[in-house]
């Protein structure tokens, strides 16, 4: 599972730094950069809920990953074939959101997957997790590094190719991995589970905590869609860019190890509301600060508490709240919702705010976005106050759903 986790977030160290400077590079537009990267984001309100449905009433996982993922390899391979012939923009369009559907449910899944495999062991999960944390650093550092040394005419190519073959590895690993058993449960909490599930989302504090951490990742719509584009019109070389992307998940693994010491001082949702205090400052310091490395760098340091906590506790509080053979279906729900959703509302967004408005105003408004969202979390305190982040797993890994 170490090697599985480390090449599925290869791809994805690829993927969030280099993909929309790709596509600038293809003659696209900022709106229409934004438009492409929101469709592959939108899928995920669609596929994870279906996808996690189709594994709970099969109770099979693994046949439904390795189609999804070879899947993914055959249309990527057909983005491939778009740059090579100019193709128009609609065709990027239907391809990626396509792409979108098979590639990016994956995600949700292999947490389930992880859980499964490492029932009643969180420890050994906080291990392997780590090592999606080891593979987006290797690939956002080392392609970092590939790129300025390969030169501009062949940067599409390179990015491209090492994308397609990350797939394709995932792809091979999922054929040998053996079929994980389900979590026992009770019938009762099973029936239970089928029957209240949908009624359990329209719980008023479930409700606003998936409304919070909806606003939550549309607030990192301008940072995902223009941070590296953004980065390389203030000079900054495909190299540093990829190392600033990089520490933010460094950030993460040192969240990993400190987070616990901070538990027993702190509620969930005091930890929370600092954690979006300091995402707010976050967005200001890149929006006004882009040209001092210092504070960049100190702004990236903040990714460990505007997603590497706020994730955690999602994934920590859905893992709770659903059981048995609902968890596929809760991951998928509130990663379709909350992830795509709001990704692709703030990828959309960010497009029109970056051409409307300029870079500087685009980061004040993802700033004004958090603090909305801080205002939610005081809807979710009684759902929180349940939830126990120390026995659960802590994803300290770079996503964007």
């Amino acid at each position: 599972m170490r090697l599985t986790l480390f090449v599925y977030f290869l791809g994805f160290g690829i993927f969030l730094p280099y993909f929309s400077p790709f596509l600038l590079a293809q003659g696209f537009r900022p709106e229409q950069v934004s438009q492409l990267l929101a469709a592959v984001m939108a899928a995920k309100i669609i596929a994870p809920p279906l996808l996690g449905w189709w594994i709970d009433h099969s109770n099979r996982l693994m046949p439904v990953l390795r189609t999804m993922s070879w899947l993914a390899v055959l249309l990527f391979a057909l983005v491939i074939v778009l740059m090579v012939t100019s193709a128009p923009f609609i065709w990027w369009l239907g391809v990626l959101g396509l792409f979108g559907l098979v590639w990016q449910p994956l995600l949700s899944q292999l947490d389930v997957l992880t859980l499964r495999l490492v029932a009643g062991r969180s420890h050994v999960y906080s291990s392997l997790r780590a090592w999606g944390s080891i593979g987006f650093i290797v690939s956002a550092v080392g392609l970092g590094w590939l790129l300025d040394i390969a030169g501009a005419a062949h940067q599409s190519a390179l990015m491209t190719g090492m994308l397609l073959a990350s797939l394709f590895g995932l792809a091979l690993l999922l054929v040998k991995m053996p079929e994980p058993a389900t979590p026992p449960s009770s019938h009762q909490i099973e029936s239970a589970s089928t029957e209240d599930f949908w009624h359990q989302f329209r719980q008023p504090a479930l409700l606003g905590f998936l409304l919070m951490q909806f606003l939550i990742n549309v607030a990192h719509g301008v940072y995902y869609a223009f941070f590296s584009i953004y980065l390389a019109q203030h000079g900054y070389s495909t190299g540093m860019i990829g190392l600033l992307w990089a520490l933010g998940v460094v950030a993460e693994i040192v969240l990993f190890f400190v987070l616990p010491r901070f538990l027993g001082r702190f509620s969930v949702v005091a930890l929370l509301a600092i954690a979006l205090s300091l995402m707010a400052v976050r967005w200001l310091m890149i929006g006004t600060l882009v040209d001092s490395l210092i504070w960049l760098l100190f702004a990236q340091t903040l990714h460990a508490a505007s997603f590497g906590l706020t994730h955690a506790v999602g994934v920590a509080t859905i893992h709770q709240h659903f059981t048995g053979r609902a968890q596929a279906r809760g991951q998928a729900v509130f990663s379709g919702f909350s992830y795509g959703g709001g990704a692709a509302l703030g990828l959309l967004l960010a497009g029109w705010l970056w051409t409307q408005l300029g870079p500087q105003q685009a980061f004040a408004t993802m700033t004004l976005i958090t603090v909305a969202a801080g205002a939610l979390l005081w809807t979710s305190r009684s759902l929180l106050a349940q939830v126990r982040i120390a026995e659960e797993p802590i994803a300290a890994v770079e996503v964007v759903g």
